[in-house]
């Protein structure tokens, strides 16, 4: 016993020191639109128009801020089949994430969760609602969920790309699900700005992504060649690897 203790011990050392050597870093970003962007349509509610009718509710596809950046752009690091992740010990993740139905939209927009966290389905409005959501590697659901209430969810397997998320009542509302089975996703605000935190050095693959379709970056008019949104970038310890200014040009922004 005493020496299957000592094992374990020393094992765990040798895991910690592996963790401590690897070092972790930051990926940067930020994405705006190149040209017109296009304006969000309002959308035709016609269901609940007492309740939903009031918010003013337009087409979330393409979310632009003042100075052109792009909102809801998605990156997130993609290893090859078989490939392992190192855990960073020092990122803690809530044990939940919420998608909540609110004002008749889905907030937010694009809700990323891992496979050890649970999902929330909430309903914060008075009116009923319900979350439809098809996955390709775990089983699709669809549940119904009154006015004040919530469900949680087990998602057991990362999905490879972001899922839509409906709701039958109200065919207007649309979101995105994120299911990953490591925390290094980032998703942009606002402003276009993203920043994933704490991803383990070395050189690694990631997404870019977009409702609209992957994403074709350009810097200075020039295509940066991703395919199929894909792009390698070198993490170092303590860093920020920052990918800067991606331009995104606006008529790949239609549907």
């Amino acid at each position: 016993m005493r020496c299957v203790f000592a094992f374990a011990l020393i094992a765990g050392l040798l895991t910690t020191s592996a963790v401590q050597a690897q070092g972790f870093g930051n990926l940067t970003a930020k994405f705006v639109v190149k040209g017109k962007a296009p304006t969000p349509a309002k959308l035709d509610i016609n269901k609940d128009q007492a309740f939903c009718g009031k918010h003013k509710l337009v087409d979330e596809t393409v979310v632009v801020g003042k100075d052109g950046g792009l909102a809801n752009v998605v990156v997130y690091l993609t290893p090859a089949i078989g490939q392992k992740v190192p855990a960073n010990p020092n990122l803690k993740l809530p044990a939940e994430v919420t998608l909540d139905n609110l004002n008749c939209r889905f907030e937010p927009h694009i809700v990323v969760v891992t496979t050890d966290q649970k999902l929330v389905l909430k309903n914060s409005d008075s009116v009923g609602h319900n979350s439809k959501v098809d996955l390709f590697n775990n089983p699709a659901f669809n549940d119904l969920i009154p006015a004040g209430g919530a469900i949680k969810k087990s998602i057991e397997k990362a999905e490879r790309v972001p899922a839509g998320v409906s709701c039958n009542i109200h065919p207007w509302m649309r979101a995105f699900l994120v299911v990953r089975d490591n925390p290094y996703t980032g998703v942009s605000d606002a402003d276009g700005n993203l920043k994933i935190e704490g991803i383990p050095a070395g050189e690694w693959e990631f997404t870019v992504w977009h409702e609209t379709g992957y994403v074709k970056g350009e810097q200075k008019g020039k295509d940066l060649g991703w395919k199929r949104g894909k792009v390698k970038v070198k993490i170092e310890a303590g860093k920020d690897a920052d990918l800067g200014t991606i331009d995104v040009p606006a008529e790949s922004l239609k549907k």
